[in-house]
């Protein structure tokens, strides 16, 4: 058997393991690794396809952070970024991962990778960990990484070589996976100047180690949508009696970005409660006319109600003829319809106004 024939026989076996072991996973929701020793081109879903360099082994998993960068790790694994492919409201509303369109950003490969300004591919091992050190902080030879400042780890072990990167302070390396619905062109249309650091990544001081002094550095933690207080922060809410309508103005104060941005199941609604003068309810709590905020499903066919940054939008109801008494009016804030509907929607503002 001539050489040419040989290497063919080899291509084909090993073309049959690997269908072997992608047809003994689950689907498109796979939660298995390769072998610690696998390494696969980061275009096709791995790891990048580099060897040691020195004494420096490739990193596999964002775990090996953790030796040096505990408080960092520990920041990460409260965050919703650790759990994008384990919450069970994303979970339910990507079937499980069977809409596969939603592992890029839930399991991506590393955007150094794939290009910090590009659309993100999914990585087929370690999906659990979601969008993890890896994915935003390693560079293509597998053991550098992506940081605000070259730091010298010649002299250390098995370290990592962080490596001055300038996308790393600015928001171009959100564009991969949060630009999708144009967040970040938002961020930059507001000219206020804000990064997507300055709200999700504030500086925090870490404690100090070995003796040395404390450092600063950015919160991993990532707070947003599922953060009442950054509603609270990123909105102001009034409301008044005008003639014979109630008005309430919620406006985009705080944020850099449209509100609410980034999924279209999010919203923003507007309820009033009417009461009389002896505090009897005249009429339960609705929602107001105009009065959700929201970018809708493509299926739906209508514009985006969304706030954008330093605007205000009006709600009104119109004020009961001959009555007098209180208004209880206020802001929530939906994850997704099934919220909404359940009526366990998050309140951000609330105001009583007298008519």
């Amino acid at each position: 058997m001539n050489g040419r024939k040989i290497v063919g026989m080899l291509v084909l076996i090993g073309s049959l393991v690997g269908g072997i072991i992608v047809l003994s996973d689950d689907g498109p929701s796979i939660e298995n690794p390769p072998s610690q020793g696998t390494t696969q081109s980061p275009r096709n879903g791995g790891t990048p396809s580099v060897g040691a360099i020195g004494d420096r082994t490739p990193f596999q998993i964002s775990e090996e952070c953790a030796g040096c960068h505990q408080d960092v790790w520990d920041e990460w694994t409260t965050s919703y970024h650790a759990k994008a492919w384990t919450d069970p409201m994303v979970r339910r509303l990507a079937d499980g991962f069977r809409m596969t369109e939603c592992i890029d950003c839930h399991a991506p490969q590393p955007i150094h990778v794939t290009g910090v300004d590009q659309r993100v591919a999914p990585r087929q091992h370690s999906r659990s960990d979601g969008v993890d050190c890896l994915s935003c902080h390693l560079l293509d030879d597998g053991v550098s990484v992506a940081a605000g400042r070259t730091v010298d780890t010649s002299a250390v072990a098995g370290a990592c070589r962080p490596k001055e990167t300038p996308s790393m302070r600015d928001s171009s390396s959100c564009v991969g996976c949060h630009n999708q619905h144009e967040t970040v062109d938002e961020v930059l249309a507001s000219n206020t100047g804000k990064t997507c650091l300055d709200c999700h990544m504030e500086t925090v001081e870490r404690s100090a180690k070995d003796g040395r002094s404390a450092r600063k550095g950015h919160s991993h933690r990532f707070p947003g949508a599922h953060e009442v207080f950054m509603h609270k922060r990123a909105t102001t809410f009034a409301a008044e009696v005008k003639g014979d309508e109630f008005l309430a103005f919620t406006t985009n104060s705080g944020g850099a970005h449209h509100i609410p941005t980034d999924a279209r199941h999010r919203s923003y609604n507007v309820w009033i409660t009417l009461l009389d003068e002896s505090g009897n309810v005249l009429l339960e709590e609705t929602q107001m006319a105009d009065a959700e905020y929201r970018l809708y499903y493509r299926n739906q066919f209508r514009p985006s109600t969304q706030i954008r940054h330093a605007e205000t939008k009006v709600a009104r109801w119109p004020v009961p003829a001959g009555m007098h008494g209180k208004a209880r009016i206020r802001l929530t804030y939906a994850l997704n319809p099934e919220i909404l509907q359940a009526g366990e929607m998050n309140e951000v503002h609330v105001v009583e106004v007298t008519y």
